[in-house]
C-alpha cells in the first residue's frame, strides 16, 4: 500500500523530550514511524514479537545494557502496552542519559493497569488519529466515499474498505476486549459496541443503554471508558461558561472514526435523506477538529453547547470559533437559530456553519456559511483556530 504523508510532525520535539505516541490499532502508528522517523533512531524495538518480550522478560534491565555506550539521540519502542515493566528500565536511563524516547501504544488502559505512572510526567502524550483532510485532499475524495470507508488508512486505500472494517470490528473485540478481562461478557460487550455505535454523536444516557443491553449502569460506564481508553472514542463535553441560558450537563460521545462506527452499528452507508447521514457528516467534522487541535499541540479544547431551551451549537472552541455543521444544500434561517443564541453570550469571535452549499457566503450578522471542502482548506491551513 502506498504510504500517505501524515500531517503530524514529531521530529523536533524528539530532540527535546520524550513522547508516548497514543492512537487507535491501524491508524498507521508504526508506518508513519518506519516512513518518517525510523532512520533518525538509534534503536527501534517493537513489543508486537513475543521472542522480544520474552527477552526482556529473562532480563529486566536488558534495554540499559543495550544502550550502553550511547549517550543522546532517541529508540523506539513500538506497543509499549503490551510489556509495562519496561518503563522502568526507560525511567532510569532518561534520569542518567540524555536519550530520548518514543512509545507507541493502543490502549492507556494496560498501562494504567499494570501500575505504570507513565513515567511520572517526563514524556509528552501525542495522539495519533485516522487519516484527515489535509493528507487526502489531492484525491478530492465525497462525503459518500468517506463514509463508507472512512478513514483508516488500509481501509480509506482498499476497494475491500467492508471487510477491511469489519474485521477491525472483530479484531477490536478479540485483541483489546478479551485481553481486558471481558471474555466472560464478550457477546454482551458486542452488543454493547453496536449501540454505543448507534448512538453516536448523542447525549449520553448510561441508564437508557443499561436497560437496552441489560447490564448494570456502573458496567456501561466502564465499557465506555474502555473505548475511551482504546481510543475508540471520545467524550465531548458540553459549553457551560455562558450566563444567559442555563446549559446541559450530560456529554456526547464520539467514535474515533466514521466506517469503524458505521460498521459496529451494522449500518449501510447512509444515503443524503436520512438522518443518519447528518449523524456522520457531524462526526466526521469531529474527527478533523479533534486531530487538527491534537496536531497543533495547542491548549484549545472542543466542546458542544445546548441549552434546556434546545438552542445547539455543534462545537465550540473557547474564545474563537462556534461551529455548526448541517448536510443542506441552502442553509436556511431556522438552522441559524443555535448560532444566533450562541451569540448573546460573547464567548468567541467566529460563527461558522460548515455544510453542502456551493459557495461561501456571510449572513448580516456575520455568520460565514462554508462549503464543508472549504472549512476544511481553512482548518488545516490554519486559518480558523
Amino acid at each position: 500500500m502506498e504510504y500517505i504523508k501524515r500531517a503530524l510532525d514529531i521530529g523536533e520535539l524528539l530532540d527535546e523530550s520524550s513522547l508516548f505516541l497514543f492512537g487507535p490499532r491501524m491508524t498507521g502508528k508504526t508506518s508513519y514511524i518506519e516512513n518518517e522517523l525510523q532512520k533518525k533512531a538509534i534503536l527501534s524495538i517493537t513489543f508486537l514479537d513475543g521472542d522480544t518480550i520474552d527477552a526482556f522478560r529473562r532480563n529486566p534491565v536488558l534495554l540499559r545494557s543495550m544502550l550502553r555506550g550511547k549517550a543522546e539521540g532517541f529508540v523506539i519502542i513500538d506497543e509499549v502496552q503490551l510489556f509495562p515493566p519496561v518503563l522502568l528500565d526507560i525511567q532510569h536511563i532518561m534520569t542518567h542519559s540524555e536519550i530520548q524516547f518514543l512509545l507507541t501504544g493502543s490502549s492507556a488502559r494496560k498501562l494504567k493497569k499494570s501500575g505504570s505512572n507513565l513515567l511520572g510526567g517526563r514524556a509528552g502524550i501525542v495522539s495519533m488519529h485516522p487519516l484527515v483532510w489535509k493528507e487526502i485532499r489531492k484525491m478530492d475524495p465525497d462525503l459518500d466515499t468517506i463514509f463508507a470507508s472512512g478513514m483508516l488508512p488500509k481501509a480509506f486505500m482498499a476497494k475491500t474498505y467492508q471487510t477491511q472494517l469489519r474485521n477491525y470490528v472483530r479484531g477490536y473485540l478479540d485483541n483489546e476486549i478479551a485481553t481486558e478481562g471481558e471474555r466472560r461478557d464478550l457477546g454482551v460487550f458486542s452488543s454493547f459496541l453496536t449501540f454505543a455505535a448507534s448512538e453516536n454523536t448523542e447525549l449520553m444516557n448510561f441508564s437508557n443503554v443499561s436497560r437496552d443491553i441489560g447490564m448494570s449502569a456502573d458496567t456501561i460506564k466502564e465499557w465506555y471508558q474502555i473505548l475511551v481508553d482504546t481510543f475508540i472514542g471520545y467524550y465531548l463535553r458540553p459549553y457551560r461558561k455562558g450566563s444567559r441560558r442555563i446549559p446541559v450537563s450530560t456529554s456526547k460521545f464520539y467514535f474515533f472514526d466514521v466506517g469503524v462506527a458505521r460498521t459496529a452499528a451494522r449500518m449501510p452507508v447512509p444515503s443524503e435523506t436520512m438522518t443518519e447521514y447528518g449523524k456522520m457528516f457531524e462526526n466526521y467534522i469531529f474527527m478533523e477538529l479533534k486531530a487538527y487541535i491534537d496536531y497543533s499541540m495547542t491548549d484549545d479544547e472542543l466542546y458542544f453547547w445546548r441549552t434546556r431551551e434546545g438552542y445547539e451549537v455543534d462545537f465550540v472552541i473557547d474564545g474563537k470559533a462556534a461551529i455548526e455543521v448541517k448536510t443542506s444544500k441552502n442553509i436556511t434561517t431556522r438552522e441559524l437559530r443555535g448560532l444566533r443564541a450562541f451569540m448573546d453570550e460573547n464567548a468567541v469571535n467566529d460563527y461558522i456553519i460548515v455544510c453542502r452549499e456551493l459557495f461561501e457566503r456571510t449572513t448580516e450578522d456575520g455568520i460565514r456559511i462554508m462549503p464543508w471542502k472549504l472549512f476544511l482548506d481553512r482548518l488545516w491551513n490554519g486559518e480558523i483556530l
